[in-house]
């Protein structure tokens, strides 16, 4: 969708190492996906609310990607939402839209994390390894085998774009396989056995409404392109390969989360050993557990197809969330809003050593001593945030500075999709509130307290960019203008 178009300036500056191509970065998209929502999903909207609930997040996805595209395309540098923000509106608001994405991948981080400890613990015990060790104990275990997983993907990031992107691939690559493969069979056992699609009746038993809270809690899921616009200063032909990037990766998640949900509804068959009632409403009982049920007698060995899965998923999604979250404190370090230390770049690597320093004390932080749900629910509010940030810029950008900037992309139909992505997610970050209400105190506080050390420190201290001048001359343009007509 959309159109590329002649390309000028294509490298631009940058003190980082540029070793990422287009599939490398195709892959930290992807490596974004991890279907813990299903099961949750169906137990609240039903058989045919869950996949609705993956369609139109994906469509959503897609009306947010294009302006990530478009703007990633003309202001290709690390940062991300923190840059078009600068562009669009100034230091203000900018800053916090960083300290808001810098936070809000930490604590995706952290929930990754302990995501992978969990499964891999459950792994351990289905072949027997934890039999010395009293069950009521194992839980012990969690915390330090989340930590040592976040530390092995901090040194990957620390060794470089390139190792990290390398890894992230292969991690990817391996995690959508198992993904396309549930989907895959899940079709061929629906062609075999049409009986199975009776599992979608009723449709929507709990209406539509519902749909609202299971979009809210699942959208963040989807939210991969916001990782690869990180990559600007890294990416080989970044004006050319990042939008491409953010397109495929959602087209792909997209067909791919739509696939694995209708196979999780028609894997149960109603009336086998076990399943009590309607198949789906089997499914729901289950909750997060749901999904794992369902493909344990969809596929032979499922639940340790499963435990794999979720393996690979949480290890790509945590390894593109520490990337994600240390190249926008770096960007606010590198112009003066965070301390100048973390915008200082190792020598050897390459890398933003002091910045990956400070997002993994909160990573690891985070997943020592919070509960993760809720948290995690407030990070889903923030991105949601950051998108109907990011939704405002691309307009404004093209309104008032779109002869100025030179674009590798430019999103059809403007601006119907950018106005139509900024209503939803007002609704959906609204109707989060049913999931958690803790997370509606903790996102605020975090964004009031982004607003103190704003005033307190970045106000002050924030260098002038490029983006600046242009959105004073621009103001002064407008002011010029009002006194010619007035």
């Amino acid at each position: 969708m959309g159109k590329e178009l002649p390309q000028q300036d294509t490298e631009v500056k940058t003190e980082l190492s540029r070793d990422l191509n287009l599939f490398q970065i195709t892959m930290m998209g992807l490596g974004m996906m991890i279907v813990l929502g299903i099961g949750n999903s169906i137990y609240i909207t039903g058989p045919g609310g869950v996949i609705l609930t993956f369609t139109l997040n994906g469509l959503l996805a897609l009306f947010t990607a294009m302006s990530y595209a478009e703007l990633s395309s003309a202001i290709p540098k690390a940062g991300g939402t923190y840059n078009f923000a600068r562009i669009g509106f100034g230091k203000g608001i900018s800053f916090i839209s960083g300290w808001m994405e810098w936070f809000a991948s930490s604590v995706a981080g952290s929930m990754y994390a302990v995501t992978f400890a969990i499964y891999t613990l459950r792994y351990f015990e289905q072949i027997g390894m934890l039999a010395w060790f009293p069950p009521r104990y194992s839980e012990l275990f969690i915390k330090p085998v989340a930590v040592l997983i976040a530390l092995f993907f901090i040194y990957i990031n620390y060794r470089g774009a390139s190792e990290t992107g390398k890894i992230g691939a292969l991690i990817t690559v391996a995690q959508t396989a198992f993904m396309i493969f549930i989907g895959i069979t899940g079709i061929i056992v629906a062609v075999k056995d049409p009986s199975r699609l009776q599992n979608f009746k009723p449709f929507l038993p709990n209406g539509w409404s519902k749909l609202l809270v299971t979009m809210g809690f699942t959208y963040v899921a989807f939210e991969g392109y916001e990782v690869i616009a990180q990559a600007g200063d890294e990416t080989i032909e970044p004006r050319k390969n990042l939008p491409k990037a953010m397109l495929y990766s959602v087209y792909i998640v997209c067909l791919t989360y739509i696939a694995v949900a209708f196979a999780t509804i028609v894997a149960v068959k109603a009336g086998s050993p076990g399943v009590t009632g309607e198949p789906w409403r089997w499914i729901g009982s289950f909750r997060e557990k749901g999904f794992g049920e369902a493909v344990a007698r969809l596929i032979p060995a499922g639940n340790f197809l499963l435990t794999l899965a979720v393996i690979f998923s949480s290890t790509s999604a945590l390894n593109a969330t520490i990337y994600s979250a240390t190249r926008t404190s770096y960007a606010l370090g590198r112009d003066g809003m965070l301390p100048a230390v973390f915008a200082k770049i190792s020598e050897k690597r390459k890398t933003p050593s002091m910045a990956l320093f400070f997002t993994s004390v909160i990573i690891i932080s985070l997943a020592v001593f919070l509960p993760i749900v809720h948290v995690a629910s407030s990070a889903s509010i923030m991105f949601l945030f950051l998108f109907f940030i990011v939704n405002l810029s691309v307009i404004k950008i093209r309104y008032n500075m779109g002869d100025e900037l030179s674009y590798g992309y430019l999103s059809p139909f403007f601006p119907v999709f950018p106005v139509a992505a900024i209503i939803l997610q007002i609704a959906l970050a609204i109707w989060l509130a049913h999931m958690s209400l803790i997370a509606w105190i903790v996102a605020p506080a975090w964004i009031i307290l982004g607003i103190i050390a704003y005033f307190l420190y970045s106000k002050k201290h924030a260098s002038t960019v490029e983006g600046d001048i242009r959105v004073y001359w621009k103001k002064k343009e407008h002011r010029k203008q009002a006194k010619l007509t007035g």
